[in-house]
């Protein structure tokens, strides 16, 4: 997808969206960093978009691992229909139903979940429900990276997790902020 295409399409709906520009190479970069690549995992996408992050995370994954895909956005869904790749499950829905899916995938194992959601401009009870379901399907050995523009959600996100580590970049057409979350002892 074409920036132009891109920029049109957040445009209709920038709340949902939360950028109007698909992430720099350098944020790419940062989200992934955080992930074993060594071993066999099961990792969710949230707010996949026109799948910049989608296509690294299929690159760096083991042949036997998993990424399963929402997005709620129809013609960014559309457009990451095109990424063909058997590693990928494509869901068009709310990160809000994850939990139904790994139930309907009898999924009982989440290695990682990497967000673009914007959940700082999501209705409040949206992203809670977002944030207590990645604590429960993570527990206590998996890890949350979330991208932000912002810093209003750290209160937030400290109420869900113990650990937190946040990385910046400037090299984005927004700076941008990754947090790294994940409990290591019970809340």
């Amino acid at each position: 997808m074409k920036n132009i295409q891109f920029i049109k399409e957040s445009l209709k709906s920038l709340k949902e969206v939360g950028t109007i520009l698909p992430s720099s190479k350098f944020v790419i970069e940062k989200m992934v960093e955080p992930i074993n690549f060594e071993k066999k995992l099961t990792i969710l996408e949230l707010g996949s978009g026109s799948g910049v992050i989608t296509k690294k995370l299929l690159e760096k994954m083991s042949c036997d691992s998993q990424l399963i895909c929402f997005e709620t956005n129809k013609t960014f869904y559309q457009e990451l229909k095109k990424i063909n790749n058997k590693k990928m499950i494509l869901i068009n829905e709310s990160a809000e139903m994850m939990e139904s899916y790994l139930n309907e995938f009898d999924i009982d194992n989440v290695d990682y979940i990497v967000s673009s959601v914007p959940l700082v401009s999501l209705p409040k009870e949206t992203t809670n429900k977002i944030l207590s379901v990645s604590v429960e399907i993570l527990g206590k050995r998996g890890k949350l990276i979330q991208l932000q523009y912002t810093k209003l959600l750290d209160k937030r996100l400290k109420s869900y997790y113990n650990q937190i580590d946040i990385q910046f970049t400037s090299k984005n057409y927004l700076p941008a902020f990754i947090y790294t979350c994940y409990n290591k002892k019970p809340l």
